[in-house]
């Protein structure tokens, strides 16, 4: 006779691991296009019927940020706030008003990088450019 304790749970979704749902959050991520919050990214996803955690969200972001993909800065309201990266390495420069950004690609920065580790002894070297300024948009103060 089985204890009230072993008894059997009746069926109910299994929780996943936040690097379970690692591709899922990245995904929501690339289909919003620019920077959001976790907190953002998750109200989105809720509204898409997604049934996932704040918590595993902030989880996901945090392990997909440590592996370079996706670029996490503190939105002028100090905010963290992501965006997806993709495959293909290009830096952005970003709009400090409306957020808006434009992708860019430096050969020049590129090749200083890939000379700065081996000239110092280190290895796996890794970049992140914050390139900031406000868009001609915003500038004329049409924004609004």
């Amino acid at each position: 006779m089985a204890s009230a304790s072993s008894a059997a749970v009746p069926d109910r979704p299994r929780r996943r691991r936040a690097a379970d749902r690692r591709p899922e959050v990245l995904d929501a991520l690339r289909r919003n296009g620019g920077f959001v919050s976790a907190q953002g990214l998750h109200t989105s996803m809720t509204q898409q019927g997604i049934c996932i955690g704040l918590t595993t969200v902030y989880r996901a972001l945090a392990a997909a940020d440590a592996e370079g993909r996706l670029e996490a800065v503190h939105a002028r309201s100090g905010v963290k706030v992501y965006r997806y990266l993709p495959p293909v390495h290009e830096h952005h420069l970003t709009c400090r008003v409306c957020g808006a950004g434009v992708a860019f690609v430096c050969q020049v920065l590129e090749d200083w990088v890939a000379q700065l580790g081996p000239r110092h002894g280190f290895e796996d070297v890794r970049h992140a450019v914050a390139a900031t300024g406000t868009c001609p948009r915003c500038a004329l103060g049409d924004v609004g």
